[in-house]
């Protein structure tokens, strides 16, 4: 259950959440067409609070819109702040940010340049998905929906209306009573899940789909690819078939709102022991460790509130 907040970020000051709706006319609402992002902040170990690569995603936040063509108009630190303050004045630790780039009111023609485009930072507390355990994981169903390659390199935009693909998998697997859909596109190669990219371990080597296949590059993504070199395991961006995830050692998924996370079993068959791997386990206590400031930020990636 996400609480509600009181206070929002709308077009460069914080306003009540009251006063920060969407007309009916909004264009976004009628064609998605819009971008947006995920920010988690979370509580250090030494009683602070800290934004987890915020910047990274500000800045995809802005090049997202301008594959879309939408000027946010604000800059990358003024979306920073604009987390920092909702964060702050919310009363927030382990909380989700969510920035929005949307076009407003009243042409729903698809001329949105006739609208003006407006964006939005809210935040709301977070702890994981409640179907989703550390150790335990989720399973995965592979999707019936092939995800079009041929449409590459516009998905490394996080645009909105690219999730109704998402929706419709993530729908088809828990009616199916699976937690998760993975993506393969019409070459049957494996591209990522709905709404996290996917990592497979083997012969020892932490494999994971290139850009090429039509994913987000996810900077969690990012992330457990530079961990994983720090903890000395090999890295390899390579096409990954269903049937390397099969016989596979160890699967997991990478994201910001669910972190890093095993699959045990894909299609109801288990991928190596059933069970979280070493591989696994051992980013995903680094990547713990890293966001609540266990792990020194050699890299810069905190961002303290």
């Amino acid at each position: 259950m996400i609480e509600p907040v009181g206070t929002v970020w709308l077009d460069g000051a914080l306003k009540p959440t009251e006063d920060a709706g969407a007309h009916l006319m909004t264009h976004t609402l009628h064609y998605g067409f819009g971008a947006y992002d995920g920010i988690r902040s979370y509580r250090q170990d030494d009683g602070g609070i800290a934004l987890f690569r915020v910047a990274e995603h500000m800045r995809r936040l802005r090049e997202s819109a301008a594959t879309l063509s939408l000027d946010v108009g604000y800059s990358v630190d003024d979306l920073i702040e604009a987390a920092r303050d909702c964060v702050r004045v919310n009363g927030l630790q382990e909380a989700y940010v969510r920035p929005l780039v949307y076009v407003g009111e009243p042409h729903i023609i698809f001329a949105h340049w006739l609208n003006d485009v407006h964006t939005a930072v809210l935040a709301f507390a977070w702890s994981g998905y409640s179907d989703r355990g550390n150790a335990e994981g989720t399973t995965a169903l592979l999707s019936s929906y092939p995800r079009p390659r041929s449409l590459a390199g516009l998905y490394k935009a996080k645009a909105c209306g690219h999730y109704l693909l998402s929706v419709l998998a993530y729908t088809e697997a828990k009616q199916r009573g699976f937690g998760q859909a993975i993506f393969l596109d019409e070459e049957g190669m494996v591209c990522e899940t709905t709404g996290e990219n996917i990592f497979a371990v083997v012969d020892d080597v932490v494999c994971t789909p290139p850009e090429s296949r039509g994913l987000l590059p996810g900077i969690t993504r990012d992330t457990v690819l530079a961990l994983a070199g720090d903890l000395g395991f090999g890295v390899r961006e390579r096409d990954l078939t269903a049937d390397d995830l099969f016989t596979a050692s160890e699967v997991f998924t990478t994201g910001t709102a669910s972190g890093l996370l095993p699959i045990p079993a894909i299609d109801e068959r288990l991928i190596g022991t059933g069970t979280i791997g070493p591989v696994t386990k051992a980013l995903q206590d680094r990547y713990a460790g890293l966001v609540h400031g266990r792990v020194p930020d050699t890299r810069g990636w905190l961002t303290k509130i």
